[in-house]
């Protein structure tokens, strides 16, 4: 009875340090501009993929905010300079092994003008629906009023005409 507990309790922990040696992930908080990069030795002739998704703890613009990836090899050429916005995958080959660099950049005044200018088209699309919502309560108004008036004046003239006719 121990002995199958402490097989179950053995597989399990293989099964999630397998699921845990198989995910990696890395969190940056990037703010104005700043810079994060990764270093990591990678073998000559390996294929590297990666991808990328950013968090906004807003998440009220986080749709214009961008990143730059830039990869270095380890003569500090370029291996891969590419902008992703909100969203991305990216691909290189080492073509030398020793430590590269993965560096990670915000487009933060990118997203300071895009956030000012989605703002303004914000608030006077705001103000232009509110203009409109008034203008249709008092257009649902007159249209209310005109249709009980007519509404009115044919019950009484229904009423004066069956009294004419001595019909009630």
């Amino acid at each position: 009875s121990s002995k199958a507990v402490s097989s179950h309790l053995s597989w399990t922990g293989f099964l999630i340090a397998s699921f845990v040696i198989s995910t990696q992930a890395m969190y940056f908080d990037l703010v104005q501009q700043k810079e994060r990069c990764i270093i990591e030795e990678i073998p000559e002739d390996t294929l590297v993929t990666g991808e990328e998704t950013h968090w906004d703890k807003n998440q009220q613009n986080s749709q214009h905010l961008g990143l730059t990836i830039t990869v270095k090899d380890p003569n500090y050429e370029v291996l891969l300079m590419k902008r992703f916005g909100r969203y991305g995958k990216f691909t290189f080959t080492s073509h030398s092994s020793g430590q590269h660099f993965l560096c990670v950049k915000s487009n933060s005044t990118r997203f300071s003008v895009f956030a000012r200018e989605h703002l303004e088209r914000e608030e006077t699309f705001r103000q232009m629906s509110e203009e409109t919502n008034g203008n249709v309560l008092w257009w649902a108004i007159m249209q209310t009023s005109i249709l009980l008036t007519v509404g009115f004046y044919q019950i009484r003239s229904l009423k004066n005409f069956l009294i004419e006719k001595k019909l009630v």
